[in-house]
């Protein structure tokens, strides 16, 4: 998750608990003054002296926010890019290049049964490893991390390639008895 999707997700949720909190308050002193209306008549008069720019300001402020839901809705909807990465003007190595060259590399690893590599972002790696059970996770790990990232590191010739790394423990085999 690149920066701007994790400012837009960390804003959405904020702009969602802060209009969740605003209408359980308003319900709650709804409930408890039944008797009393729930602004202050003060508020409450200003807003008709002004009621046709408080009816503008409230549908703009709903344009906006449907707005914002839309593009929030799409940018989860989209695909996710699987970028090429760009060495030389001269040199591309394709994403399904380089994911089956690091998935090759990750199932010779000790106590991997599979493995499964996208290539995502800026670009990044996703990898996912499932053990064989008995498996030494550390001992996986340090291979993936010292063999397998190191060399797909060097064979492209970046400083960095980030990756994120998921270990699934495959179910035990059991035996048949017959």
């Amino acid at each position: 998750m690149n920066r701007a999707n994790g400012a837009e997700r960390a804003a959405a949720f904020l702009l969602g608990l802060v209009a969740l909190l605003v209408g359980g308050g308003v319900v709650a002193l709804h409930r408890w003054r039944v008797d009393r209306p729930v602004l202050d008549p003060v508020v409450l008069d200003l807003v008709d002296r002004h009621l046709p720019w408080v009816r503008v300001g409230l549908v703009v402020l709903g344009l906006v926010l449907v707005v914002l839901g839309l593009r929030w809705a799409w940018r989860a909807a989209r695909p996710e890019a699987h970028p090429d990465l760009v060495l030389d003007e001269r040199l591309v190595v394709t994403a399904k290049a380089l994911a089956a060259a690091v998935r090759s590399d990750a199932e010779r690893i000790g106590g991997v049964s599979r493995a499964r590599v996208r290539v995502v972002g800026t670009p990044a790696l996703r990898v996912r490893l499932t053990l064989r059970h008995g498996a030494d996770v550390r001992a996986v790990w340090r291979e993936l991390d010292d063999r397998v990232l190191v060399r797909a590191r060097r064979a492209l010739g970046v400083a960095a390639l980030p990756a994120t790394v998921r270990l699934d423990l495959a179910a035990e085999e059991r035996e048949r008895v017959r």
